[in-house]
């Protein structure tokens, strides 16, 4: 099963959640409506209202949880506590968990996810967020700081593996369900903990009557709350089978494609081994018993545990016997050569396509290349939400425009002028294949950017390409990435068929035959070539005057309605038009990377 139809098969998962959910919902409705029932001779207006109020609580609940996480990855890593790493780290342990995720990420073809920190001693980590464009990755500080470089690089490729599956998106709805079936419980205990108590202690301080009412009062509130959390159990019951019953499987998935992205399984296994023989469970708060489901390894004890049992992760990891495993010891990590290819061709293209998702070996050893390539100077620049913007600008920017230039020194002030200035040499010296990283690098830097500064960055980029009159295929996708990136996650599941959007596909694969020929013969063949290939019905190539920056941005927002598995025929047709020529240049190798992270298909670097 590939990226593609792992992220179908997560969406149709869905559909199993709503109806543990409307079960959970019933029973838990049962529990409270049969005993008001019983106390009222089942007098039809009392039930029926219990029932109503019940079923209104608890949808309340789960609607309002879900609005919260509208926010995404970073919503959920702030609710769990966890603290935004500045970009670079302050601490070497930092730096180097900063500098894993950065080498996953673009290996990958992902945008670089922010790194949140949990302060807790424990060993674990959690992946978040809508889609991968909006994720984060949460790690705790022991797990920086109690595993090596081998044992951190399987854990960070295990959360990667959650990314690209498509689990997160269930995550995060799996969070609202909860906390809407846990909602009775969790009132019942702050009326007993906290309501009930404080009522008395008031009512002891008055001996007057209305002390002696607010008595009774207090232990009216207290009992009712018993009543909830009594309720409540039914809610928890049902939260935990439901963790238990979608993420044990997808656990041992993630583990095993942490080792098929590092080749390295003693990296994962190791991880384990200390997590079975040194880490305590963190102590269970209200937040990570919702979250619970979502952490490398258990977060709490419970009933149902939402994670195997780290022995038998441990055993299908290292392929021994479980019998064999002593959870305290440690597997030293062998050392792993690093294998980089040059070039790459048609069949290197085909194969990073399907592979989407995957992040192979030597992909991470090419995103080291890669990276190594880029200057200390852009490194750090890319870092900083300031001097992000002047790098991107830089790369936009063609030097033998002067009224780019004009443009710049009109809208920036002195100081940002200047360190433009410095960035351009940087840039211009850089290889175009690091053009599509640095925008992956800069991705965390300008979230942290206002709406309003977010929107006068997005002006005068557009200003910037327009300035010319004519957009070329790196320019509208260079733009079009960066502003995927930086937009709101898109929320709604895709189940549109490829040939219900024809259209919009005609336009991106007309796009991708004109710029790669100056024949319309050669354009019309080339197209032709990739319509046929996934079945549509236009097969006479759009004119040109139609692939407009408006039409295919329109274009490409209806794409991202379609289902995984034709997402994956339409990046397939795409690769036809641009080898039709049989000459795959860097800029057509990255048109084709970008429209994949158009469509949420992280396409792994090509090796």
């Amino acid at each position: 099963m590939n990226f593609y139809e792992h992220q179908d098969r997560a969406q149709r998962r869905t559909k199993v959640i709503v109806c543990l959910f409307i079960l959970a919902v019933l029973c838990i409705t049962a529990v409270v409506a049969i005993p008001i029932g019983f106390t009222t001779e089942w007098d039809p207006v009392a039930t029926i209202a219990a029932s109503v109020i019940c079923l209104l609580v608890v949808g309340i609940a789960t609607l309002f949880k879900l609005n919260q996480l509208r926010g995404g990855g970073s919503t959920v890593a702030e609710m769990m506590g966890g603290t935004l790493l500045q970009l670079g780290g302050s601490t070497q342990t930092e730096k180097r968990i900063q500098n894993i995720v950065e080498e996953m990420a673009i290996a990958s073809g992902m945008p670089v996810p922010p790194v949140y920190i949990l302060e807790d001693a424990t060993i674990n980590a959690f992946a978040a967020g809508w889609a991968p464009s909006d994720a984060v990755i949460g790690v705790t500080r022991g797990c920086i700081e109690k595993l090596n470089r081998d044992e951190l690089q399987g854990v960070i490729a295990h959360e990667f593996s959650h990314i690209s599956h498509g689990d997160m998106r269930i995550n995060i709805r799996l969070i609202g369900i909860i906390f809407g079936i846990m909602v009775l419980g969790i009132t019942g205990w702050i009326l007993v903990r906290f309501v009930g108590p404080m009522i008395l202690r008031t009512s002891s301080r008055s001996r007057s009557k209305e002390g002696a009412g607010g008595a009774g009062i207090g232990l009216a509130v207290i009992l009712f709350g018993l009543f909830l959390a009594f309720c409540g159990f039914v809610g928890t019951f049902f939260g935990r089978l439901i963790q238990a019953a979608v993420s044990r499987q997808r656990e041992f998935l993630a583990d095993a494609s942490a080792v098929q992205f590092t080749r390295n399984p003693s990296g994962i296994g190791g991880a384990l081994r200390k997590i079975g023989g040194i880490t305590p469970l963190a102590t269970p708060t209200s937040d990570a018993s919702q979250c619970n489901h979502m952490f490398f390894s258990q977060a709490m004890n419970s009933m149902f545990a939402s994670h195997p049992p780290v022995k038998e992760r441990i055993a299908r990891v290292e392929g021994i016997d479980v019998s064999n495993i002593e959870s305290n010891e440690n597997v030293a990590s062998p050392v792993v050569g690093d294998s980089l290819a040059s070039g790459f061709s048609e069949g290197v293209v085909l194969n990073s396509i399907k592979n989407g998702g995957v992040v192979q070996k030597i992909a991470v050893a090419k995103s080291r290349s890669v990276l190594s390539g880029i200057s200390d100077v852009l490194l750090d620049a890319v870092r900083e939400p300031w001097s992000a913007r002047l790098v991107l600008f830089a790369i936009v920017v063609d030097l033998d425009q002067p009224k780019q230039d004009e443009i710049l020194s009109k809208n920036l002030g002195k100081n940002e002028w200047s360190a433009y200035k410095k960035i351009v040499a940087h840039v211009s010296n850089a290889s175009e294949s690091t053009r599509l990283p640095i925008i992956d690098l800069a991705a965390p830097a300008l979230k942290q950017l206002s709406k309003a500064q977010l929107d006068e960055f997005n002006t005068l980029l557009t200003l910037l390409i327009k300035s010319d009159g004519v957009i070329d295929r790196f320019e509208w996708v260079f733009v079009s990435v960066i502003q995927k990136h930086l937009a709101p996650p898109n929320l709604k599941n895709a189940r549109a068929k490829l040939s219900l959007l024809s259209d919009s596909a005609s336009l991106v694969l007309a796009m991708l035959a004109y710029y790669g020929t100056t024949e319309r013969r050669g354009a019309e063949l080339a197209y032709k070539s990739g319509a046929e290939s996934c079945s549509l019905k236009q097969l006479k190539i759009p004119e040109i005057s139609s692939c407009t920056i408006e039409n295919l941005n329109g274009a490409i927002k209806k794409l991202q309605q379609l289902r995984f598995s034709d997402r994956e025929r339409f990046l397939l047709a795409c690769e036809m038009v641009v080898v039709h020529d049989e000459q795959i240049t860097t800029t057509e190798a990255e048109v084709i990377r970008a429209i994949g992270d158009l469509l949420d298909c992280p396409i792994p670097m090509f090796g």
